[in-house]
């Protein structure tokens, strides 16, 4: 097993493209300096002094003792890949995570689209498939996918055939992929890896999150998402909505501060910047977000809201499509 840490092959990998000819005598240094013997401290102990000869000495020794040439530096790999060349597969940034995605498909997609007996497993059995970002993708590719939901909750990504939609976000469930957030076992790496890849000007990316302020964040962090799904009523009718028993946590809304804070720095914002178009032309390449999840987000701060996709599910709330954006 490699002795040598990542940090340390950085450090001198660093030290030696620079061909620096002396480096700090620092506690990552003086370990190096003690394995290899290699460079002259000067009397003070404060500066490591390297030559050109010892730069080779250490890619050789570095190399000897991970595997990894210091001039060609490259982490960012599965640890399978990183195993071919080092004895220490965790230097590999990508955690075995990271490369996978939960999704499950839409019955219409399943039946129409798909082989026969995938079709059963993830229809009839209501199956997940794990996958690897690549084979998401190209399935993406290969079904004709224009909608992919990100849901924010596992058990709300297992259940989501089973909420009730509005007809015209009905439409959009019955022919679209569902994708998990990622928390736990299951890594949000992989999900940010693939909305990365997908082409927002072909697939639609669209939020399905917790009603409180931690939601409405992770939808409006969410790459390439410019709508969410959010209860009918709290469009239509707040106030009835409110008036449900057990569907409301002011407590929970309390412990999301921060959360809060961001959003209301987005309605500020918003509003200062309403306020200097009436004066100036605006920008065409600006986001701007819509009056509607405006008037959400601050109708979620009046009423201290925090609705979980739990209780949307238990009170069979229709859910209909917010735009984020105009």
């Amino acid at each position: 097993m490699a002795s040598i840490t990542q940090g340390q092959l950085q450090l001198i990998a660093r030290a030696a493209k620079q061909r620096l000819p002396r480096v700090p005598f620092n506690a990552s240094w003086k370990k190096l300096h003690r394995l290899w013997q290699i460079g002259e401290p000067d009397g003070a102990e404060k500066y490591l002094y390297l030559t050109a000869n010892d730069y080779a000495l250490l890619r050789q020794m570095a190399h000897i003792d991970s595997g990894l040439d210091i001039l060609a530096l490259d982490f960012d790999m599965p640890r399978q890949q990183m195993s071919q060349l080092s004895a220490n597969e965790k230097y590999a940034n990508m955690s075995p995570e990271s490369d996978y995605v939960l999704i499950k498909l839409a019955s219409g997609i399943s039946q129409d689209r798909v082989a026969d007996p995938v079709a059963s497993l993830v229809t009839e059995h209501n199956c997940s498939l794990r996958l690897k970002v690549d084979s998401a993708l190209a399935l993406c590719r290969q079904l004709n996918i224009r909608n992919l939901i990100v849901v924010e909750n596992l058990d709300s990504f297992d259940n989501l055939f089973a909420y009730s939609f509005a007809p015209d976000l009905q439409a959009i469930i019955n022919n679209c992929m569902v994708l998990y957030r990622g928390s736990h076992d299951y890594s949000p790496a992989g999900r940010k890896r693939l909305l990365h890849l997908v082409d927002p000007q072909i697939i639609k990316v669209i939020g399905f999150t917790d009603l409180d302020p931690a939601g409405v964040m992770i939808a409006n962090t969410l790459k390439s998402c410019h709508s969410m799904i959010v209860p009918q009523l709290a469009l239509e009718s707040p106030a009835e909505l409110l008036a449900l028993t057990q569907i409301n946590s002011a407590d929970d809304f309390y412990q999301q501060h921060r959360q809060w804070a961001y959003l209301n720095g987005i309605v500020s914002q918003s509003m200062s910047q309403f306020s200097a178009s009436l004066h100036a032309q605006p920008c065409s390449s600006t986001l701007v977000y819509s009056q509607q999840w405006l008037a959400l987000v601050q109708w979620l701060g009046r009423h201290h809201i925090s609705i979980k996709q739990q209780h949307m599910l238990a009170k069979s709330l229709p859910l209909s499509l917010l735009n984020i954006y105009q």
